[in-house]
């Protein structure tokens, strides 16, 4: 690796604290980039930048999101150069990129939600099966079904999910949260009384040597941290029991907090405050997928309605 891409990942990881799957996207983007550019970057110009920009459009592999979320690794780099006195210029900053999609979030209805949630027990009381060929222990099932839980109850992110420990999920009497998201940015959630006794229950499955107050709350079947891969492999077997779309990731529980939250009337900030949201746009996107709510709001509130 270039020794100044490894200094500037090095700068994001613990200078910035930004998340481990940033700094890779960031590793990835800049090593795609070095191919077929000049070997040093202080020789990169805009025509670099701008020849690159084709080749991602011309591939058609590439949405404009990916173009852009490119781009922003890019100028990110070249600015990190221009504060270090490396560079005078950023040559990806000029660049007209294609405007972003407005793709609606997809989400589970509230009746579908509670299907999914309640499918890693109802499978734990069938014999496994020949087609998955894995052999887990029951306490697994119920590891799972806290986690699914945990995620539409408190709209934490999956890495946030998997990162937290005993002690802080002990911390405030299980009632509240603190999590560290994007950024380094430390945020308040609050835990429901449901996810508290999933939490609960799936604590008094999980073998007594593992229960260790600072350790990974979140374990595989050999006591070691549960991996989001493993995860994802198990909420496409779960959708799929529950008769739902398979293709859907842990992401859509999020999804599918925000938008339950603010089409039962919540407030948009603080539902900003929750997803730990820096931008209140971010939040308003849910906004646009609950027509119910809009007309519960005209409803309640015109004279005439």
């Amino acid at each position: 690796m270039n020794p100044k891409v490894k200094a500037f990942l090095s700068h994001l990881a613990d200078e910035r604290g930004l998340s481990p799957n940033t700094v890779r996207n960031y590793r990835q983007v800049l090593g795609e980039f070095q191919v077929g550019m000049p070997a040093e970057w202080n020789a990169v110009g805009e025509k670099e930048c701008r020849s690159y920009l084709h080749g991602l459009a011309g591939k058609g592999r590439h949405g404009p999101a990916s173009v852009r979320l490119r781009f922003s690794a890019l100028r990110t780099y070249f600015q990190w150069m221009q504060a270090r006195g490396e560079r005078t210029d950023n040559p990806a900053a000029g660049l007209r990129l294609p405007r972003p999609r407005r793709s609606l979030p997809r989400f589970l209805s509230e009746e579908q939600m509670e299907s999914l949630l309640a499918t890693p027990l109802q499978i734990l009381q069938k014999k496994p099966t020949k087609e998955t060929g894995r052999k887990e222990p029951a306490w697994t099932k119920w590891r799972d079904a806290a986690l699914l839980e945990l995620l539409y109850g408190t709209g934490l992110r999956l890495g946030e999910a998997l990162g937290l420990s005993w002690r802080t999920l002990h911390a405030e009497g299980r009632r509240t949260l603190k999590v560290r998201g994007k950024g380094g940015k430390e945020r308040l959630v609050v835990i429901g009384e449901t996810v508290r006794v999933a939490m609960q229950k799936y604590e008094e499955k999980l073998p007594v040597a593992w229960r260790k107050e600072g350790g990974a709350a979140f374990l595989g079947p050999r006591g070691e941290r549960l991996c989001a891969r493993v995860f994802q492999r198990n909420l496409k077997e779960y959708l799929a029991e529950a008769g739902l779309d398979s293709s859907l990731t842990p992401h859509k529980l999020r999804h599918s907090f925000a938008t339950h939250l603010l089409g039962r009337g919540a407030d948009l900030r603080a539902v900003q405050e929750l997803l730990g949201h820096a931008r209140l746009t971010s939040t308003e996107i849910y906004t646009r997928v609950t027509p119910e709510r809009l007309r519960g709001a005209y409803g309640k509130a015109h004279p005439r309605a």
